[in-house]
């Protein structure tokens, strides 16, 4: 995730959302799971579906956590059709939200590119629900993966590929919003990963306020959803006439106000925008995110989010 150490959908079940069809052959078995699928999670109503379908409606907000969430905080939007999903840049919940909501897990790696968590824990998930996976966070960014787009190549053909088929699968997560170096490092690394692909394009937005206003942060990141991930997907074959989906966004440093302007004027564009499949704010579960500081009641960003009046 962003300047922090954690990294994005899914929902309850609707009428004519089809499955995404098995392979032919199984990419991975799935043995004895009784013990551990506390890793993963099944809603009480049944089936999940995979990532909200382009211009279906709500369902295509998620929530980021880590260990300096406020976990339970995830309890307002239980049962909210809009908000259901949990994400926490690793393949393990941990100090879980609400165990209603999906969880879509991350690849991380060490300096060795390797995860020995990754390749039995993800077919628990997969049996719990699990329908899509992210790949690489920020990879161009330090302090978050800090991959070359080769090392980027080698972890998403050894820890993701496996899995196309079997659920959805985002490009690694680059950061729209600071220039077209995000964008670039994505085009590069394409171009190295061949025979790989991809369900989605996975991408974050962070502007600071310093730089911005809410309308001109909206407007940048409308400009990077219709014209600058556009562009590149038109060079590269293999992201063509893919959806996207915006892994992380938020206005950093913006006030109270307005990051609750900011949810009231950006979430309807990208619900009824049917390139947008699903999409997360930032930080929505830290102090002061969706519920305010004395952890009362919800933020002006907090109601909008889930729609709700508390």
């Amino acid at each position: 995730m962003h300047f922090l150490n954690f990294v994005l959908t899914l929902g309850l079940a609707f009428p004519g959302v089809q499955s995404i069809p098995a392979p032919s052959k199984p990419l991975y078995e799935v043995g004895s799971t009784s013990k551990t699928l506390h890793v993963a999670r099944a809603l009480p109503s049944g089936d999940l579906y995979p990532p909200q379908p382009p211009g279906a409606g709500p369902g295509k907000r998620g929530l980021l956590y880590n260990s300096d969430s406020n976990v339970e905080w995830s309890d307002y939007y239980v049962e909210n059709s809009y908000v259901t999903y949990g994400t926490n840049g690793d393949v393990i919940r941990g100090d879980e939200i609400n165990t209603w909501f999906s969880y879509v897990p991350t690849i991380t790696v060490d300096a060795k590119l390797e995860n020995g968590d990754w390749n039995h824990t993800v077919p628990i998930l997969i049996e719990g629900g699990t329908k899509a996976m992210f790949a690489s966070n920020e990879p161009d960014n330090p302090s978050q993966a800090n991959l070359t787009p080769s090392q980027c190549v080698t972890v998403y053909k050894k820890f993701m590929q496996p899995y196309y088929g079997t659920v959805q699968l985002g490009t690694p997560a680059v950061n729209c919003g600071g220039g077209q170096a995000g964008l670039t490092y994505l085009e590069d690394f394409v171009q190295l990963c061949t025979g790989c692909a991809y369900n989605f394009v996975n991408l974050h937005y962070f502007v600071d306020r310093s730089q911005v206003n809410v309308t001109q942060y909206i407007q940048g990141l409308k400009d990077c959803v219709g014209l600058s991930v556009p562009a590149v997907q038109a060079k590269h074959e293999p992201l063509v006439g893919l959806p996207i989906v915006i892994g992380e966004f938020w206005l950093t440093g913006a006030s109270e106000d307005e990051a609750g302007d900011l949810m009231d004027e950006l979430l309807p564009w990208l619900d009824s925008n049917a390139n947008v499949l699903f999409y997360q704010a930032f930080g929505g579960l830290l102090e002061g995110g969706f519920v305010n500081a004395a952890g009362t009641g919800l933020t002006p960003a907090g109601k909008a989010y889930g729609k709700l009046a508390t």
